[in-house]
């Protein structure tokens, strides 16, 4: 049993391992260019997927109908998949610029110290605004290789005409890489069952997810099973259940998520068995981006510590998965579809 568990526990970790990059900086350097509704365009796929996952994975079957004492302890490994059209963005919005940017800017509108006598003063009002700019590039879950472009519009800055321009940040890259699924890990105890309930509760600490930052995980929820209130039992077991977690990545991502939803399940067989089941949940989620946004202003370098508050999509979603019970030993799996198709994979040990 214990060499089973290491071994998926192993393999969740070498996949997480063989989907990274090496990068030669942090995901904080990466968001410190971005304006806060770029930094959350840039995020979106993620905070998507870490909310998908949050809420994925929770269910195998329903509580037994009757009292008595049940526990199973899983491992369970959540995987969010990205479609190709959230690789790239494209965004209009706010932009404060860096002094070499600024330059940049100026120099191709055929200015520089040696053309005009205010070089310094233009530059300084350019630096001391917001501009509205055109963002479009990589996500985060976007091509390395590939930059984001920023289009500067064009301006009258004290008499000069400034041409439109566009920017390549070369810090702010696709950091995730193509990356196709974000794997998130958590142990999970499930406990019942009393008056047709069992109670469940998930932590997990430690993992360095994506080089994004080290995992946190704490959830609770539980299901009560109807068929309690029933003399004649239903040919299926049929309930409702809630849960709750919160998942924080590093010192920037932080998540919570819910749902409640109909469970069902089916069971054929005894100690050895295969127990289909289904779940319609109703799920929501919001995070917080807290990052130091960099820039230049006529005084000098200047940094704003950000946090920005996202809301999740409301989401209507079907679950469809399979436990396999071998007496004490059981391994599930199981797919949701929503707005963040997400699929799951769990084993663990329990009677």
């Amino acid at each position: 049993m214990k060499k089973t568990f290491k071994i998926f526990f192993i393999g969740f970790i070498l996949l997480q391992h063989f989907t990274m990059k090496i990068y030669s900086q942090s995901i904080a350097e990466t968001l410190s260019n971005l304006s806060s509704d770029a930094v959350l365009k840039y995020s979106e796929p993620v905070i998507s997927a870490f909310g998908s996952s949050m809420n994925s994975g929770w269910f195998t079957g329903l509580p037994s109908s009757t009292n008595g004492f049940h526990a199973k302890l899983r491992f369970v490994g959540v995987g969010s998949f990205f479609s190709d059209d959230l690789r790239t963005f494209n965004h209009t919005g706010n932009l404060r610029l860096t002094s070499a940017q600024v330059d940049e800017i100026l120099i191709s509108s055929g200015y520089n110290p040696n053309t005009i006598p205010n070089y310094e003063s233009v530059k300084n009002e350019i630096l001391s605004r917001d501009w509205e700019v055109f963002f479009n590039g990589p996500t985060i879950t976007g091509n390395y290789d590939d930059f984001l472009r920023v289009d500067f519009p064009s301006a009258e800055v004290q008499g000069y005409t400034i041409d439109q321009y566009t920017l390549e940040l070369t810090d702010v890259r696709g950091y995730l890489d193509n990356i196709d699924i974000m794997p998130s890990p958590a142990m999970q105890l499930d406990l019942g069952s009393l008056v047709g309930t069992g109670v469940s509760v998930r932590y997990f600490r430690g993992i360095n997810l994506q080089d994004l930052g080290i995992v946190n995980i704490w959830g609770a929820g539980f299901t009560h099973n109807l068929n309690y209130w029933f003399a004649d039992e239903l040919p299926i077991e049929i309930g409702f259940g809630y849960y709750f977690q919160d998942f924080r990545v590093g010192d920037i991502f932080k998540n919570t998520a819910s749902q409640l939803g109909m469970f069902i399940s089916k069971r054929f067989g005894g100690r050895i068995s295969i127990e289909p089941y289904a779940s319609l949940t109703y799920e929501n989620s919001r995070s917080e981006i807290d990052y130091k946004y960099e820039f230049d202003s006529p005084a000098g370098r200047q940094e704003l510590q950000l946090n920005i508050d996202y809301d999740g999509d409301r989401t209507v979603n079907l679950a469809i998965g399979t436990s396999i019970n071998l007496s004490i030993f059981v391994v599930n799996f199981d797919y949701k579809f929503g707005g963040t198709n997400t699929g799951t994979a769990g084993v663990g040990f329990g009677f």
